[in-house]
């Protein structure tokens, strides 16, 4: 039998290493934390280590930062939300005492030119609030200075149409009324639609801020150093067969109560916030709203009247604010605003069926007469209890976006104490086994 002999390697190529015989041959192996690392930690254990623990420490403080920042973003806010509910007030009461100021003349001309001094001064009160109500305005938000600047012109245009027309009246002219309906279409058409921009604009920005708590963004970020704790700490188990390195431990804890502090703190936060838009902001809305559509209408039922006979349009007018006001009411639940209203209701009711009977004078003493029965001194009512219901309304929803909003600071501060305690931790545990593998 002829011996066969391996054929030799061809010059310039290195002979093949010999392959595993029998059941001790087996592949090469990669450590599971290095596979689930990557290319970060290859090469030495030593240059490993080091790579591994500037990874850690950079992964924490990056949540740490992340995390005071959530909490800072909520603290600023909720400020901004209690002070664009402070600037939604403004706005609102800017268009109430407009509609207010407009039912007091158009009231005042029902009965020639007897304007009693009561409801000039009142006239005259209504308008001076508007002027500083909006001055106040523009000096508090710069985002509504251009709308306010307008809205002021307007004002005064409005102011000296209707004392053209207050000035007639007195002096039993007839042009009076021209005046008046002037102003008040003036009034209509063009200051409360800019008032009505102030209030929507004002609104979506109160509630885009009590929006601003994000507790669910600050256990996303906490989940990343966490994750990143957790693959090293596996890593060196692989490599120095121990199952927890205690510096890595203590960072994951620390990381967790940080964690836990600030997300309870903001989704109270923002629980609270809830129940502020739902409860005394969402009364604000509803009570500003039926105050206003209330005095717009008690515009209208004057108007009417000044029309004699001809005043179907404002009547189709007031239908439309009364109903306004019974939704708005309804929203608010304020008993005491709503029984005023249904009594002044009733009192527009009579005065509407005397009107229709050809009783004009007895109609015009119905609507503005002082005595108890009248629907002025109904309406009065009605204005007194919704303005009450409004202002205390708004006291509680700026003092509850602005309280506890402390609690956001300090946990943006127990964040940051931790998150660098967890840093600092993390950097020790592995300093720890590379001084052991050296």
């Amino acid at each position: 039998m002829t011996q066969q002999t391996a054929p030799a390697p061809t010059a310039g190529t290195a002979p093949a290493p010999p392959a595993p015989q029998g059941r001790h041959a087996s592949t090469p192996t990669v450590p599971r934390g290095v596979a689930l690392l990557g290319p970060l930690t290859m090469g030495s254990t030593p240059a490993a280590l080091v790579r591994l623990r500037a990874l850690s420490a950079a992964v924490v403080l990056l949540a740490t930062a992340l995390s005071a920042l959530l909490l800072v973003l909520g603290w600023t806010a909720n400020r901004a939300a209690a002070a664009d509910t402070e600037q939604l007030i403004r706005a609102q009461s800017v268009k109430t005492d407009l509609l207010r100021a407009d039912a007091l003349a158009t009231n005042a001309f029902l009965v020639g030119g007897q304007e009693s001094p009561a409801s000039r001064a009142a006239y005259d009160d209504a308008l001076t609030s508007v002027t500083e109500t909006i001055a106040a305005a523009a000096r508090a938000q710069p985002a509504d200075q251009q709308v306010l600047a307008r809205l002021n012109a307007d004002v005064l245009d409005y102011a000296s149409t209707m004392e053209l027309a207050r000035a007639n009246n007195r002096q039993g002219l007839p042009v009076g009324s021209a005046y008046l309906r002037d102003a008040s279409g003036m009034l209509r058409s063009d200051l409360l639609p800019l008032t009505d921009a102030l209030v929507t604009a004002n609104s979506d920005r109160a509630e885009g801020a009590m929006g601003g708590q994000h507790p669910v963004l600050l256990v996303l970020v906490a989940l990343v150093p966490l994750a990143v704790l957790l693959v090293v700490n596996q890593w060196l188990a692989g490599r120095f067969r121990r199952g927890v390195n205690v510096g890595l431990a203590v960072a994951a804890l620390a990381v967790v109560a940080a964690t836990v502090a600030a997300v309870a703190v903001a989704g109270t936060r923002a629980s609270d916030n809830t129940v502020v838009r739902q409860n005394s902001y969402a009364t604000v809305v509803d009570g500003a709203d039926a105050r206003t559509a209330g005095n717009d209408a008690k515009s209208d039922e004057s108007l009417r009247l000044i029309a004699r006979g001809s005043g179907q349009s404002f009547e189709d007018a007031w239908t439309a604010a009364a109903a306004r006001v019974d939704t708005s009411l309804q929203a608010a639940g304020d008993a005491t605003a709503q029984e005023a209203w249904q009594r002044y209701r009733e009192r527009h009711a009579e005065i509407v069926d005397l009107d229709q009977r050809g009783n004009w004078d007895e109609a015009v003493r119905l609507a503005t007469g002082g005595r108890p029965d009248s629907a002025t001194a109904a309406f009065a009512e009605f204005d007194s209890a919704i303005a009450t219901l409004v202002s205390q309304a708004s006291g509680d929803a700026t003092a509850a976006l602005r309280g506890g909003t402390w609690q956001l600071l300090g946990a943006a501060v127990v964040w940051v104490l931790l998150g660098l305690a967890a840093a600092a931790s993390a950097w020790r545990g592995l300093t720890v086994r590379l001084r052991e593998y050296a």
